[in-house]
């Protein structure tokens, strides 16, 4: 008898065991596509009740989806690592290419370059005209006078307007264009 009543007593313990304690798995999609799991109904938000669904026992395409989420998550984090290193790309090319360009000032369609003339220790600053068909750099002597150029070989230089003018063949120590600088060649010449 007292197995009967242990047995009898054991049936009326399961039977007082809730069935919601079985918790159900409720599955929706938010406004940004992504799937979201929950164990309470409640934490659903009311917007998405009308499309969630219930997970009683595992389901194979639960799995399937958290894959494909994790697959599209990680591809789309590497697209976004893959734009930030083209962007960082494009930065640092942009930055490199600062380097090597000499800003001019364009006045009345005429091309003016910034340039640094140097002999011995003195340094002047200058505006060249930029002459695409020139084949050397001719400056007049008052434009250099503070750097107290000493006499050169004499020549005939043609300028840009056809004209020829008398000019002094001079070696400079350097001339500085932009990020770039010439040293002593080719012969600069003074007029």
């Amino acid at each position: 008898m007292p197995l009967l009543l242990h047995t009898l007593f054991a049936l009326l313990l399961l039977l007082a065991i809730p069935f919601d304690s079985m918790a159900d798995i409720y599955k929706y999609r938010d406004a940004n596509g992504r799937l979201n799991f929950v164990d309470d109904e409640s934490k659903v938000p009311a917007q998405y009740r009308s499309d969630m669904t219930s997970i009683s026992e595992p389901d194979v395409s639960v799995n399937t989806e958290i894959k494909s989420e994790n697959k599209k998550a990680t591809r789309a984090e590497a697209l976004a690592t893959q734009e930030q290193a083209e962007r960082a790309n494009k930065a640092a090319l942009k930055k490199k290419l600062r380097k090597h360009q000499t800003p001019v000032k364009i006045s009345r369609n005429r091309v003016l370059v910034p340039v640094e003339v140097s002999l011995g220790n003195r340094t002047v600053k200058l505006s060249l005209l930029l002459d695409t068909g020139a084949t050397t750099t001719v400056l007049h002597r008052e434009a250099v006078k503070e750097l107290d150029l000493p006499s050169g070989k004499r020549y005939k230089a043609r300028v840009a307007g056809g004209g020829v003018v008398m000019s002094e063949k001079i070696k400079f120590r350097h001339i500085t264009i932009g990020p770039f600088q010439r040293k002593r060649r080719p012969p600069w010449s003074s007029t």
